[in-house]
């Protein structure tokens, strides 16, 4: 059995891709996979965004917005999952829409929308929302698993072989091919002995 954190900037259309790749895998291997999704949310990932779409990097006032936007999709997650994990992994693909075409902060109409069409219980999500402290606990859980597991950009996944706890969990960067995460999924979960580490694959 494979237990899998996929970290994402919940922003990156890369990292929806990402989490397309993951979910069809843990549909498609006949090892059981537990997935977590890991929203990561700091300035550098921030600024990568903006990098890679070519936005002013000097410009504080986007990079706040664009980081609060983040922050909020962060949190709409997070409520969504104590109505479990399906249906807030589905409310995060759906809510990464709003920044496929460049759309630069958090849009509540999208967002309503969303949340409406997800499936969820709309009165039991927003009691859940509306509960900031708590739900800024549970945000900040997150960044404190990413920095743990050694994680500062994304997509990214930690795997471990749960059915072997003495062995080390394996991270992977810069995650871009669906065959190629599926290839590491299947070694891992076939291997009699640990991986060994390669260029974009490390042991923990």
């Amino acid at each position: 059995m494979l237990e899998i954190f996929l970290f994402v900037n919940p922003l990156g259309t890369r990292c929806r891709h990402a989490e397309q790749a993951m979910t069809r895998i843990a549909q498609e291997l006949p090892t059981p996979i537990t997935l977590h999704f890991v929203p990561l949310v700091n300035f550098a990932i921030i600024d990568a965004f903006m990098a890679r779409h070519h936005l002013d990097e000097n410009d504080l006032a986007l990079r706040n917005q664009l980081f609060d936007a983040a922050y909020q999709v962060s949190l709409d997650y997070k409520a969504a999952q104590f109505q479990g994990n399906r249906l807030a992994r589905a409310l995060l693909i759906a809510e990464q829409e709003m920044f496929r075409h460049h759309h630069r902060q958090y849009d509540a109409a999208f967002a309503d929308q969303c949340i409406q069409a997800s499936g969820l219980d709309r009165e039991v999500f927003d009691a859940d929302r509306a509960e900031e402290a708590a739900m800024h606990n549970c945000f900040t859980s997150d960044q404190r698993i990413a920095y743990e597991m050694g994680v500062t950009e994304t997509p990214a996944a930690v795997i471990f072989d749960v059915t072997h706890p003495d062995r080390d969990g394996v991270r992977v960067l810069n995650i871009t091919s669906y065959h190629h995460l599926k290839h590491i999924c299947e070694q891992i979960g076939a291997a009699s002995q640990p991986l060994p580490p390669q260029r974009l694959l490390h042991i923990l």
